[in-house]
């Protein structure tokens, strides 16, 4: 994966934004650190360490039982230790899931290190 300049974090989130609003699993994934921890509440998925890969095949299956209606930002903010985050809401047919990003530096360049979908009440 050859990037042309160093992404910043706005530009994980920017790309992430775009890849959930059309519900990309392959694009979302570009955004991925090598493992990552995927949570998708509805389809019982909960795993800490899952490559890349996997955590694309995973999504895929997500988004076609549930096609992208919308993606937006709710709230962005940032850990004591660097790492940023970001809640947003997914919706699809009728439902809305709470998605929480997770964003880290790995070897200078940010990824997500986590992604996790809860559907609303």
């Amino acid at each position: 994966m050859s990037h042309a300049a160093p992404q910043t974090q706005d530009d994980i989130f920017n790309g992430a934004k775009v890849a959930l609003k059309s519900g990309n699993a392959k694009d979302l994934s570009k955004y991925f650190n090598n493992t990552i921890e995927l949570i998708i509440e509805s389809e019982n998925v909960e795993m800490d360490k899952v490559n890349h890969t996997q955590a694309e095949l995973i999504l895929r299956t997500f988004f076609q039982k549930n096609p992208a209606k919308d993606f937006m930002y709710v709230h962005q903010g940032a850990s004591p230790e660097g790492s940023k985050y970001s809640t947003g809401t997914y919706q699809s047919n009728g439902k809305s899931y709470l998605v929480y990003i997770v964003i880290k530096q790995f070897g200078g360049k940010y990824l997500i290190d986590r992604i996790d979908f809860r559907e609303n009440s």
